[in-house]
């Protein structure tokens, strides 16, 4: 029987710098709230705004933008890191304020500054990856890719860290997911919205959608929208280029706060900013199409959904043909058509490659062939020239 993070440590007791790796869905956050908090003050560090915000909702938690009501044997404060860095930048003092230092999703702590080489970032993590005689941290990742790389820099961290990696484990509790596609390219994956279209209009289905670029969302709502699906997009509250309306703003909000999806979306459309965070419960949630080959990103972003679904569709680099269903018109089946007339249907149908760039008829043939069509080649005397037409059936 599936074990919890709880039932696995059980009275343990975790020495200072110990890093745990489980698999999101192993009860992570239960854990900390439930087992580790005793007395005393503690702090519990995320790494944005939509996770913060969740944390805020507990028991004795406190921030600066929430106030503390009724403590008396122990605390929590909630901050992000670039927040904490700001503090201990100036004053590392603080970190001796807290019995225990909590730090969740610490991997993005590093992915975050080394993508933009933040010096706030720099601080948190000089002053977290310490030992300290009185006060205990504690770090919590479901991947950790970025660890490995911060200790291939720093060397002296193998000796610091005590790690429990459950990543692997087959006694824990983790989400599953029945079914697993891959697509080259995002243009892709409206083979697989036209594939689930039955279960959209009659079953209740939603689907999440995990893009970088506000840009790239934009498009693909249109893109949903087009195919009568019920699209919403949400990112950072605080972007300053594109401000969410107010209704994105009460999406995010009801999703935070219920775990569930607003009616009438059926679509989700999000980026890096609730890469995290969110906590989807929805049980009409068994569609998750990630557009990344990062590994990290990918984990993550399937672990917002809390429970077992029936498609996982990620990015690959991989130049494999993608696995997409495909649904012709039948005005384009049993009559010969010429190569610029079958380049214009794989236009049509936005099939491109990891470059994106449209595939080669060669290549849509060899899709074809593997699914319920067939298309051959035949050869055909037009002006006395001979010519290659194609043949779908």
């Amino acid at each position: 029987m599936k074990k919890y993070l709880s039932e696995i440590l059980k009275d343990m007791e975790l020495e200072n710098n110990t890093l745990i790796v489980s698999p999101t869905g192993s009860g992570k956050t239960h854990y900390i709230f439930n087992d580790l908090i005793k007395e005393g003050e503690y702090l519990y560090l995320c790494d944005n705004e939509n996770l913060k915000a969740s944390i805020e909702t507990k028991n004795r938690t406190f921030s600066n933008r929430k106030e503390l009501i009724g403590c008396d044997s122990f605390s929590i404060e909630v901050m992000c890191y670039k927040e904490f860095g700001r503090k201990v930048r100036y004053n590392n003092n603080i970190v001796h304020n807290y019995n225990t230092i909590f730090c969740d999703e610490i991997h993005n702590l590093i992915d975050y500054q080394s993508f933009g080489d933040d010096a706030d970032l720099s601080h948190v993590i000089k002053e977290l990856f310490k030992e300290y005689s009185n006060t205990k941290i504690i770090y919590f990742t479901a991947t950790p890719y970025y660890l490995k790389v911060l200790e291939q820099k720093h060397t002296e961290l193998s000796q610091t860290f005590s790690i429990y990696d459950y990543s692997t484990s087959k006694e824990i509790m983790r989400y599953v997911n029945k079914g697993e596609a891959y697509i080259n390219h995002l243009s892709q994956f409206q083979f697989q919205l036209d594939e689930y279209k039955q279960a959209f209009k009659y079953s209740n289905l939603k689907c999440l959608i995990f893009t970088r670029e506000i840009s790239v969302m934009k498009n693909l709502e249109k893109m949903c929208v087009k195919k009568n699906l019920k699209p919403i997009c949400i990112w950072s509250r605080k972007n300053e280029h594109y401000e969410m309306t107010k209704e994105q703003l009460d999406v995010r909000d009801h999703l935070i706060k219920t775990g569930e999806l607003l009616a009438p979306y059926n679509v989700l459309i999000m980026n890096r900013a609730l890469e995290t965070g969110i906590n989807i419960y929805d049980k009409d949630m068994k569609l998750a199409i990630i557009n990344t080959t990062n590994l990290t990103q990918q984990i993550q972003v399937r672990g917002r959904i809390r429970h077992d679904i029936d498609l996982l569709i990620v990015r690959t680099k991989d130049q494999k043909l993608p696995e997409i269903k495909l649904n012709l018109d039948e005005k384009y089946l049993n009559k010969l058509l010429s190569k610029d007339e079958v380049e214009a249907i794989i236009v049509e149908l936005n099939i491109k490659d990891t470059r994106n760039h449209f595939i080669t008829v060669k290549k849509f043939k060899d899709l074809l062939n593997n699914q319920q069509y067939q298309m051959k080649t035949k050869r055909k005397e037009v002006n006395n020239k001979r010519r290659t037409y194609y043949l779908i059936s």
